[in-house]
């Protein structure tokens, strides 16, 4: 008798725990995510998903956030595996833009989503999450010194992306 009672107070805590996490990290994996898939939708489906993930570990992981972040990141790697550009694209297209978004961060949006995967990541990762070089390498699982070759390729193809949308049409 009393052993279900200590097995129901050990559920209780573990779910008080995992309440604690979700509610510390649950606005930051979905704004990874959405910068990640470019939809808000799928964005938070995959923090939903990752933190299902993480809660089902919550009591063995050292680094909980660690192991979110790079679940949110290995999930929307996922995620762009399956899904064609151009079906992305066009969902987005006819889905519309999310109305709390201001139209300079949906041209944004619109030049990350021409970036290949990693470079996408990286620098939707650094600029929109404030994720270090280091943090980003282990998520993407290359080394420092490419993040920032990513960054760098990643930031001179938005410039360009970003004039020609700003450029009025003749």
């Amino acid at each position: 008798m009393q052993t279900g009672t200590l097995g129901v107070r050990a559920r209780t805590t573990a779910i008080s725990d995992f309440d604690e996490f979700y509610r510390t990290h649950r606005a930051d994996a979905v704004r990874w995510a959405v910068a990640l898939v470019g939809s808000a939708e799928v964005g938070e489906e995959i923090a939903q998903d990752s933190l299902a993930a993480v809660g089902r570990r919550l009591g063995s992981l050292d680094n909980p956030a660690g192991y979110l972040r790079r679940t949110v990141v290995n999930r929307a790697a996922s995620w762009h595996r399956w899904h064609i550009r151009s079906l992305r694209r066009e969902a987005r297209s006819v889905a519309g833009q999310p109305s709390s978004y201001t139209q300079p961060t949906n041209d944004m949006l619109d030049a990350l989503a021409t970036l290949p995967y990693k470079q996408r990541a990286a620098v939707s990762l650094r600029y929109w999450a404030d994720w270090t070089d280091e943090q980003i390498a282990d998520a993407l699982g290359c080394a420092p010194t490419s993040v920032r070759v990513l960054l760098h390729r990643g930031l001179t193809a938005l410039k360009l992306s970003l004039i020609h949308i700003s450029e009025p049409t003749r």
